[in-house]
């Protein structure tokens, strides 16, 4: 009997520990800010009233990306260059030399559409490298009087799913 026993343990702790590496991620997130919640706040009820926002995948932002920045510091010297050629065009006094700088402001002018171009296209474009996960929750917290309020919080979980890194 003690084999039978020992080998049905065995299969109670393989399909536990599959079970619990195919929880889902938002199951997953959902435990780490429960436990969270009971760890860091006091006064709140219990796990089935909190209401969890699907899950949402925290990528880096675009801003901090070398094209980014390049693709704005061209449009940046191009509105800059524009600013130019509009304070000489006041000063010009020949016919040939305000043609020329109306030649180079049309030139400047679709320069600086397609780099304006580029740039909105990287932007909507950009996806980014996935650094963590977004978990919205609202759950209710009892005052000091006893009388339960929502609170809705957001919590930044690392990409392993292992952490609260913040919430807010």
């Amino acid at each position: 009997m003690a084999v039978k026993e020992a080998y049905c343990l065995f299969v109670f702790l393989l399909i536990f520990i599959v079970s619990v590496q195919a929880q889902t991620e938002q199951k997953k997130a959902e435990g780490l800010v429960g436990s969270y919640l009971f760890n860091h706040t006091k006064n709140t009820s219990n796990a089935a009233s909190f209401k969890f926002n699907p899950i949402k995948a925290l990528r880096s932002p675009f801003e901090n990306t070398k094209l980014y920045k390049n693709l704005l510091r061209k449009v940046d010297s191009l509105k800059i260059e524009g600013k130019r050629i509009d304070a000489r065009i006041a000063k010009m006094k020949t016919t040939a030399a305000l043609t020329q700088a109306k030649k180079d402001s049309y030139r400047l002018s679709k320069e600086l559409t397609t780099a304006s171009d580029n740039l909105i296209d990287y932007i909507t474009t950009y996806k980014g490298q996935q650094i963590g996960w977004i978990l919205k929750t609202r759950y209710p917290i009892k005052n000091k009087r006893g009388v339960y309020s929502y609170i809705q919080k957001t919590f930044y979980l690392n990409k392993e799913l292992t952490q609260v890194d913040s919430a807010r």
